[in-house]
């Protein structure tokens, strides 16, 4: 494990972990035997031990348990803006942690959103948007969000 020369770390703790070329980590912990590959950004978060962050990946304000895969260009945000009768507000950041529990998959390109907790051996497809508590062992896939199955056949 290591850190390539090109990335950044700021006020941040790093276990043994794999950070390629070109990842931002900022205010945030990061556990032994985690891999945060090319480009990723990690800004106000902890993650776990055994994470996978794959390229281009953005994650902020958020909790990664353990075994967490995130898939390339996927966006896992805990911050967003109040939305008033006049617009989105302009740089006042509204926080809401996103948690994303062991052995949880979140698929490339997939958003979830603010205050979404993703449950333990939950599933979020390729490309879906989350917008709310995705339950342990359910799969959410893209266009269905409300529609979710179980993974384990029931």
């Amino acid at each position: 494990m290591g850190v390539h020369d090109t990335a950044q770390l700021v006020d941040s703790t790093v276990g043994d972990a794999e950070i390629r070329e070109f990842v931002t980590v900022h205010d945030s912990e990061i556990g032994d035997d985690s891999r945060l590959y090319e480009r990723v950004s990690v800004k106000k978060s902890s993650v776990g031990e055994s994470v996978d962050v794959n390229a281009g990946a953005y994650v902020e304000n958020a909790r990664l348990g353990d075994r967490v895969q995130i898939g390339p260009n996927a966006v896992v945000a805990g911050v967003t803006h109040e939305l008033t009768d006049r617009g989105m507000t302009h740089r006042e950041d509204r926080f809401e942690r996103v948690v994303v529990e062991v052995g949880a998959f979140v698929g490339a390109g997939a958003v979830v959103l603010p205050g979404v907790r993703v449950g333990e051996n939950a599933v979020v497809a390729a490309n879906a948007t989350v917008a709310e508590d995705v339950p342990a062992g359910t799969l959410v896939r893209p266009g269905a969000e409300s529609v979710r199955e179980s993974l384990d056949g029931r």
